[in-house]
């Protein structure tokens, strides 16, 4: 019984681990960066003259867009991971456990 729990434990920190690592690249890390390059990209379409004001407006408010998206993208990847993490550290003291639950059976028994 106690090799299924620390099979179902380690599938359980596989996936957890998975779930960390495709959420990464869903986080916004560098974040002022991200920031100057979307005002880059406002300052440019300032500078063209292809475009009226009103169509200015409306692609600076597509940047502003793009950019609350990624954000809001990045808190839930964050969250999602953090809450990995959780369940991965509880499964290793499950493991842990019942590791130390066994040796100490094991020690009963021999006396």
């Amino acid at each position: 019984m106690k090799k299924i729990a620390i099979i179902f434990s380690l599938i359980t920190i596989t996936i957890c681990a998975w779930i960390i690592i495709y959420k990464l690249d869903s986080l916004d890390i560098a974040s002022n960066k991200n920031d100057t390059y979307a005002n880059i990209q406002k300052q440019e379409i300032n500078k063209r003259t292809d475009l009226n004001n009103c169509e200015k407006e409306i692609e600076k408010n597509k940047i502003d867009n793009n950019r609350r998206n990624f954000r809001n993208s990045s808190e839930v990847a964050y969250q999602t991971q953090v809450i990995a993490f959780i369940i991965i550290v509880i499964q290793i003291v499950i493991i842990v456990f019942l590791f130390i639950d066994n040796s100490n059976f094991k020690k009963e028994s021999k006396y």
